[in-house]
Formats: structure tokens, C-alpha cells, sequence
């Protein structure tokens, strides 16, 4: 008869735990901040996103509207032409999550594929079918 190690059950749940991670959604790096820029305008209890500069040409932020504990997270941001950028969101990982609605801002630095002055945010949620395209002011 033959006996297995002690350890090879361990490196085999190490293993699994590995594979299982590497298979999950990576949220984008990017600035996610609580709450809006300044003198970004919001509609109460809506739950449509907005799109703004923060740095004309090199920079811009999403603001999503959902619970404050349990934020989207963006999962790929691309350029879809010379003069719009996508964004999608998935859902948060974190449980429990919070029932209010509140603002958060996610920065992410403008593709340089995007070379017009006049571009626009395609944002998408994985959860959902609406898409929001937004002019950059």
C-alpha cells in the first residue's frame, strides 16, 4: 500500500486557489474615489453614470452611482476608434453591501489611440444591457 504525504493534499488546494484566482476578473488600475469632482452636477437617485476630464487630453473619470460599500469596478478600458473610449464595469466583490446610492469616481489616463479633441465615454455594466455614451466636456 501506498501513502500519500502529508503535504501533497496542501500543494493541491494551493494549487487550486492559484488557477481559481488567475481566472477571476482583474479590476483595472485606475484612482476610484468616494463622492464626485467638484463641480460635477448629479441627478438624485439616479443611477446613470456621467464622464468628465480631469486633465483634457490625458485624463478623464467616470462617475458610477451604487451603493457606497460595494462600488462598480472597472473591469476594461479601451479605445474603440481615435475619438471614443470604452469602459466596463463589473460588480464588487465585497459583501455586504450598503442599500444607498452614492457617487463614485474612477480616473483612468485617455488611450493614446485617441487622438481626436473631441471624444466620448461608452460605458457598459456587465450586469446590464444599457449602454451610456457621453461626450467628454
Amino acid at each position: 500500500m501506498t501513502s500519500v504525504p502529508r503535504s501533497v493534499p496542501l500543494v493541491a488546494a494551493c494549487l487550486l486557489v492559484i488557477v481559481l484566482a488567475g481566472c477571476a476578473p482583474k479590476p483595472i488600475i485606475g484612482t476610484v474615489s468616494r463622492g464626485a469632482p467638484d463641480g460635477v452636477q448629479l441627478e438624485p437617485l439616479s443611477e446613470s453614470p456621467t464622464a468628465v476630464w480631469v486633465e483634457r487630453g490625458e485624463s478623464f473619470a467616470v462617475v458610477t452611482m451604487g451603493s457606497s460599500s460595494c462600488p462598480a469596478v472597472a473591469t476594461k478600458v479601451e479605445a474603440d476608434g481615435d475619438d471614443l473610449v470604452s469602459v466596463t464595469f463589473g460588480s464588487s466583490s465585497n459583501e455586504p453591501c450598503t442599500a444607498d446610492i452614492a457617487p463614485t469616481t474612477h480616473q483612468f489616463d485617455l488611450p493614446e489611440e485617441l487622438t481626436r479633441d473631441s471624444i466620448s465615454v461608452e460605458i457598459r455594466f456587465e450586469d446590464w444591457s444599457e449602454v451610456y455614451t457621453i461626450p467628454l466636456s
